[in-house]
């Protein structure tokens, strides 16, 4: 989201546009009860923080209308919804934000908030501070989503998420704070002209998901990674909804082995 912005110059313009968006809502009659249990400064500061932990998605995820990603009991009507989400393509326009980058800038600011508002009614913290993630912890927490992580000798969590066919990986690193999603499929041959028309095709059908060629113990695989810093803190419903989309992501790019050269 912060590459959106970038481009303005303008440091306190994400801080401004939200605090004018959580003032118009407070104000409204008809969803002020959206913020009622959020406060502008954790607001604000979640937004600041967790960011990071979005992936691109599909345009058709951004002009489609606006989907509600909190837990169930701290979701609003729809058409409450569709009004708070309006009132922000208002304040995005008031800041001279260019019309192709409100979408993307709407659905992203609102699943951040969306999750600052499940954090406020959990009764157990569900972010997870730098000094208490390791291996034990991120296996506990995707098993909360139904998804399966196995820690193997290299001290890589194998991941497979329910109906899927390929398996993706997470490795931590604790010295620089990071956590990476990466997924690796061998290729059978080692025709890297086959290779990179899996990579040619893949990436102008999903270019929100760029893959790549990796030779690795001399092997070749379809490659894609994601890195994230834990810095700030681990939002856990974050982290298993990008368990899940990488999956998903990763796996189409896989299908665009029409010459079945990858080995799953």
């Amino acid at each position: 989201m912060f590459h959106l912005l970038a481009k303005y110059e303008d440091d306190e313009k994400l801080n401004r546009l939200l605090s004018t968006f959580y003032s118009r809502v407070s104000n409204e009659v008809t969803v002020k009860h959206f913020f009622m249990a959020l406060s502008l400064e954790k607001m604000l500061s979640d937004v600041g923080r967790f960011n990071q932990f979005l992936l691109d998605r599909p345009e058709k995820t951004y002009t489609d209308s606006p989907v509600q990603t909190a837990d169930s009991a701290t979701q609003v009507g729809f058409s409450s919804f569709k009004e708070i989400c309006h009132h922000l393509v208002e304040v995005l326009k008031e800041e001279s934000i260019e019309e192709e980058d409100i979408p993307r800038l709407v659905t992203d600011i609102m699943e951040i908030i969306e999750e600052s508002k499940s954090e406020s009614f959990d009764r157990i913290s569900t972010v997870y501070q730098v000094d208490n993630i390791n291996y034990d912890n991120l296996i506990e927490i995707f098993s909360h989503a139904n998804i399966k992580a196995v820690l193997d000798e290299k001290s890589i969590l194998n991941i497979r998420v329910s109906g899927s066919q390929t398996p993706i990986y997470l490795k931590l690193n604790k010295k620089d704070q990071q956590l990476y999603f990466f997924g690796k499929v061998s290729c059978i041959t080692s025709d890297i002209n086959g290779l990179n028309e899996i990579i040619s095709k893949a990436n102008e059908r999903y270019p929100y998901f760029p893959v790549s060629a990796l030779a690795e113990d001399g092997e070749l695989y379809l490659y894609a990674e994601h890195t994230f810093s834990i810095q700030d803190g681990l939002p856990t419903r974050l982290m298993n909804r990008i368990a899940k989309q990488f999956t998903v992501f990763f796996e189409s790019a896989v299908r665009c082995d029409q010459q079945r050269i990858l080995k799953l």
